[in-house]
């Protein structure tokens, strides 16, 4: 089997039709389907179904694809080693980061990276862990940079705390419940419901009432995006919890406020998370020190630490 079959799999896969890959690789659509034609006789299995709208991968499919992106992305990551090994810094880091962390570390991170490597290709991507942690595995993302249970067991990645973090209660500005100071002051409010990472010990939202001896609360809106939570709570009486970072964040202090309880409202702390049997780029590895650094320098400012 060569390079160009794991190539031309990977392409149709994320193209859903013979067409479209030939016109992403700028090959003629009967290369492709002979190379598909050779890889599956290879394998003695098919790896899509053919339908009306093109093509999609079968269960096995999708088995051979995950480890084709592999291969292609350990590929791209030994020849960019390489020519950072001897002093070219050029090639991709790609980063997925949480809201909050990035609204924490991504403005000293970015200058100094971009400082000392002004050819390299930085990808970001906005999400919590479980949406990316196939990405990690496959080596499309080099690292994670979120909140995450420091104590996940697993040998497949590394999990490095960079900091703990906290979660507030937000309100609009001017908000009736302004001034509670307790959870159970809060019990008849409505809630946007916030998109938490629940696996690998993160609390479910309901879990602080529950905590507090208090009934469920009645949540009316469900969010999967930061920013739409923000537009619901500003624009409305609604009520939600997310983590500090969001008030540092000029546009929210315009029009939103915390609600200062002596109740202790659970966040996972900020981790790194990598791959455990692959190392980093020198390039990703550099950009995985600035962010660690970084992270400690949050936490003393916060601390307030000089």
């Amino acid at each position: 089997m060569k390079l160009s079959h794991l190539r031309d799999v990977v392409a149709v896969a994320e193209a859903g039709s013979l067409r479209g890959a030939s016109r992403r690789l700028g090959i003629t659509q009967p290369t492709i389907t002979r190379s598909i034609r050779d890889t599956e006789n290879e394998l003695g299995v098919s790896l899509f179904t053919r339908h009306a709208n093109g093509v999609s991968p079968t269960p096995l499919g999708k088995l051979f694809v995950r480890r084709a992106l592999a291969i292609q992305s350990e590929l791209r990551r030994a020849h960019e080693e390489l020519e950072q090994a001897k002093g070219n810094f050029v090639g991709e880091v790609s980063v997925a980061l949480s809201s909050a962390s990035g609204l924490a570390l991504m403005p000293s991170i970015l200058g100094a990276f971009r400082a000392s490597y002004p050819r390299a290709l930085l990808k970001l991507t906005e999400s919590l862990f479980q949406p990316v942690e196939h990405g990690i595995l496959t080596g499309e993302i080099d690292f994670y940079v979120g909140p995450l249970d420091e104590h996940l067991p697993t040998a497949t990645l590394l999990v490095e705390k960079i900091f703990d973090n906290k979660r507030m209660v937000v309100a609009r500005k001017g908000h009736p419940l302004a001034g509670a100071t307790r959870l159970a002051e809060l019990r008849d409010a409505q809630w946007v419901r916030p998109s938490f990472s629940t696996q690998y010990g993160e609390v479910e939202f309901e879990t602080m009432f529950e905590n507090a001896g208090l009934t469920e609360p009645e949540v009316v809106v469900h969010c999967q995006s930061a920013l739409m939570t923000l537009l619901a709570v500003a624009h409305s009486d609604l009520l939600t919890v997310l983590p500090v970072q969001w008030l540092d964040f000029a546009p929210s202090r315009e029009g939103l406020q915390t609600i200062d309880l002596a109740d202790s409202l659970y966040a996972a702390p900020i981790c790194i998370v990598r791959r455990a049997d692959v190392p980093l780029t020198p390039l990703a590895e550099r950009l995985c020190d600035l962010t660690r650094k970084a992270g400690h320098n949050y936490h003393r400012r916060n601390l307030g630490i000089k």
